[in-house]
């Protein structure tokens, strides 16, 4: 499944921002600028899960493989930012940040594409992924058409 992305422009470029890519992360990273979504997977327990680590959480298993992801969640828990910590964001004021809980059940965080005026606990969202201007793709969310 390939999801929308789109080119999101900074008045600061904000790369030094992002996590460095690792020979365990670049799966992920490299299936973002292709408009994939993917997480590891237990091979033990099939939990979903993040932050990407070298052991579930779950169950201590060291077995995993990546796992393309629907992109489709619920807010969990969110915040409206009414003041910028960082020069980079000083453009979106306000802006929302979520915890989407995933239909797969990882918990993910991502920038809420609205400013989180029509924002509840439980509103269904689906993922965008946002192309920084040095290239990198990020994920985040926006208000899901479905019911």
């Amino acid at each position: 499944m390939s999801f929308p992305i789109l080119d999101r422009l900074f008045p600061i470029d904000p790369a030094g921002l992002l996590p460095a890519v690792t020979a365990d992360n670049e799966v992920h990273w490299n299936g973002l600028q292709q408009g994939e979504y993917q997480l590891q997977c237990c091979e033990e327990c099939s939990s979903v899960r993040y932050p990407i680590a070298p052991v579930c959480s779950n169950c201590g298993s060291v077995k995993w493989r990546w796992k393309h992801l629907s992109g489709r969640g619920s807010i969990f828990s969110w915040i409206r930012y009414h003041k910028s910590y960082l020069p980079e964001f000083q453009d979106l004021m306000p802006y929302a940040v979520a915890v989407i809980e995933l239909e797969e059940g990882a918990r993910v965080f991502g920038r809420l594409i609205e400013n989180g005026s029509d924002v509840s606990i439980g509103t269904k969202v689906d993922i965008v992924i946002e192309r920084w201007p040095d290239g990198r793709c990020v994920p985040a969310f926006q208000i899901s058409a479905r019911k």
